[in-house]
């Protein structure tokens, strides 16, 4: 189809032709490029330097040897006497130290976390735990009080796969002595190999004479039962020593312990990336690469960047019943199709499919938009979306494009409308193009309700790949000035229509109600706006009520349980400004809806769903098919290789 539709955007005309290009050829032409330059520059600064040097300064008769005088003892190396810096570095110097600016708590908080991590490294090899490794990291004296492990336990779930039991923290003994202590709380997982220890202490209290942290520990590993894990939380007191803190007392908060019981103790969760796609040249020359790697060989203008917030798109391209993959890629690496075999494995389909566009792609949907049966593209393009035709054999054109209100990090799609095909709702995040890579994250003001983000999209398709930015007329311009990672549809109000929530980074979440075609915001009015940092949202019915809840990713934050706990938290701003920053540390949250269209409940407390780290993503699925939906929760940041280079 013709794309005479776009010419009041040449970007888009240039970018099919380029992105026809064979893949493997431009990558290996920017190598080649970067290669050729640098060498241009090296003979270049060096025939000019010498020119120079020759010119200014005749070789004289005799040369004299040059001695610089002799200093004994460490020398100051060249700039480093200069200790003036511009503004932003100042005040980001001047906090390094944490009791520069009176927090004394966080110093602590370093020092005792230290501590932690060099027991929990300790405990990580129990056959070689002795007194004398772990005895320094507690006070040497009788008052040391160490409760670990409840002496009754009971079983709170078990399935075929799984056996879940939990602990009452008042039942547990006193120990005197840590290596008794942890040798028991450690006695279930009896392996002869490492354990997997972890500890975050995320909560602290400096008291004039008692210091106090909470710590969530695990540990993991074979037991007599199959692998299994130790969830526990401990309230630990400490010495007021902040260089070297010992621990003088545990008190348990909360005990349990996950065992996997499955007689067939295969692996839940298999890698298989290798296997699958392993055979493919893309995966070896480009996938298999971070993008650090590319961003130290990639002009910053192709559009690399450093968070990457690229996904991906499942479905049956080719018509053959098997789902395939499209993967979306850093600005100046083309896009990916991946086709899936009859064995599962998956063959790189791009050059054929033309969808190899090279600009900076965060999201894809493979969804008919055109309902003549087979599967169609969308692509978020930074400030655009294209919507590309298939011919049904997993070849595409490009049918409309249209420029955005914000730079879109995801799309979905849905018939709001109920006329019978889809529309596409684009989450924008930064507004302008030119605050695009101001920082990581942007520069949202305030920080924990932010109202400066890009505007949202709605393009309602009106047939004949003809659509029409229908946002304000059909009210989603309402409160439509969030930093938007992602949306869901669904009908929550059972009503026949589907509704819309958009989860927001840095503030509050919208609830759209669905009323025959147009929105009307209700997420304050129904408990659900979730003030925090929101990046993806899940319906189901966890309960089993028959009633849609709802589960949001957000942000688990140690250091922000700490700080805003602390009485010089912002001493001047409101209880419930205080509260709200509080709540944006807290992590993830389930609403479960009430009866009859009441409204919904915050229950991730009571639940124990908090806990997802800095949760980019998280879904509902029922992993061991017992009926009941469990989640799954993708978490992290930037993990870059430490190559000690300073």
């Amino acid at each position: 189809m013709s794309i005479d539709i776009l010419q009041s955007h040449t970007y888009f005309s240039y970018r099919v032709k380029v992105a026809r290009k064979n893949s493997e050829d431009w990558l290996r032409l920017l190598q080649l490029i970067r290669i050729l330059s640098i060498a241009l520059c090296l003979s270049s600064a060096g025939c000019s330097q010498n020119t120079t040097q020759e010119e200014s300064n005749p070789v004289p008769s005799t040369i004299e040897p040059s001695v610089a005088p002799v200093v004994e003892g460490i020398q100051t190396a060249p700039g480093l006497e200069q200790t003036t810096f511009i503004a932003p570095l100042t005040d980001a110097y001047n906090r390094i130290d944490p009791t520069e600016d009176g927090w004394d708590s966080e110093a602590f908080s370093a020092a005792a976390t230290k501590q932690l991590k060099l027991l929990a490294k300790k405990l990580s090899v129990p056959s070689k735990l002795s007194g004398d490794s772990i005895s320094k990291f507690f006070v040497q004296d009788t008052s040391l009080n160490l409760q670990l492990k409840p002496d009754r336990l009971s079983e709170f779930y078990r399935g075929a796969e799984f056996r879940i039991k939990r602990g009452d923290p008042e039942s547990a003994t006193s120990h005197v002595d840590p290596l008794v202590a942890f040798q028991s709380l450690l006695s279930t997982i009896q392996s002869t190999n490492a354990l997997q220890t972890e500890v975050k202490l995320y909560r602290v209290d400096t008291a004039q004479n008692d210091f106090t942290s909470h710590v969530l520990f695990n540990a993991t590993g074979q037991s007599t039962e199959g692998r299994k894990q130790i969830n526990t939380e401990w309230l630990c007191h400490w010495t007021t020593d902040t260089e070297t803190p010992r621990i003088k007392r545990i008190t348990l908060l909360s005990y349990e312990e996950s065992a996997r019981i499955a007689k067939n103790k295969s692996p839940l969760l298999k890698d298989c990336t290798a296997d699958l796609l392993g055979h493919n040249q893309a995966y070896q020359e480009q996938l298999l690469h971070s993008t650090d790697h590319w961003r130290a060989r990639l002009p910053v203008n192709l559009g690399i960047d450093v968070v990457a917030n690229h996904g991906f798109a499942l479905g049956d391209v080719n018509g053959d019943g098997l789902d395939d993959l499209y993967l979306c890629q850093q600005g100046g690496l083309p896009n990916r199709l991946f086709l899936q075999n009859p064995d599962g494995t998956l063959t790189d389909h791009t050059a054929q499919s033309g969808t190899d566009w090279l600009d900076y792609c965060a999201s894809a949907l493979i969804v008919d938009l055109d309902n003549d049966g087979d599967r169609d593209l969308v692509v978020s393009q930074d400030f655009k979306l294209l919507l590309m035709e298939n011919d049904g054999s997993g070849r595409f054109e490009l049918s409309f494009g249209s420029s955005t209100h914000a730079q879109t990090f995801s799309i979905n799609a849905a018939d709001f409308d109920l006329d019978g095909d889809l529309d596409i709702y684009a989450c924008g995040y930064n507004p302008s193009a030119d605050r695009v890579r101001s920082g990581a994250l942007g520069e949202p003001l305030p920080y924990h309700d932010a109202q400066n983000g890009g505007k949202n999209m709605l393009l309602r398709n009106d047939g004949g790949w003809q659509f029409n930015d229908v946002t304000e007329t059909v009210g989603l311009g309402h409160n439509n000035n969030r930093f938007s990672f992602a949306a869901a549809w669904e009908d929550y109000d059972d009503d026949g229509d589907p509704d819309l929530y958009v989860a927001n980074d840095y503030g509050r979440n919208n609830l759209y109600k669905n009323t025959g075609g147009r929105f009307v915001s209700f997420a304050a009015e129904l408990g659900i706006e979730d003030m925090s940092a929101g990046m993806s949202a899940s319906w189901a019915d966890f309960n089993r009520d028959g009633r849609l809840d709802i589960y949001i990713s957000n942000m688990f934050s140690a250091a922000g349980n700490r700080i805003t706990f602390q009485r010089q938290f912002k001493p001047g701003a409101s209880e419930t400004m205080v509260a709200q920053y509080q709540r944006h540390a807290r992590g993830n949250s389930l609403f479960q809806a009430g009866p009859d269209g009441g409204g919904f409940s915050d229950v991730s407390v009571e639940q124990g769903v908090t806990m997802g780290r800095w949760a980019w993503g998280s879904r509902f699925v029922d992993l061991n098919n017992d009926g009941w939906e469990d989640l799954v929760v993708a978490n992290g940041f930037i993990s870059t290789e430490d190559t000690g280079d300073l």
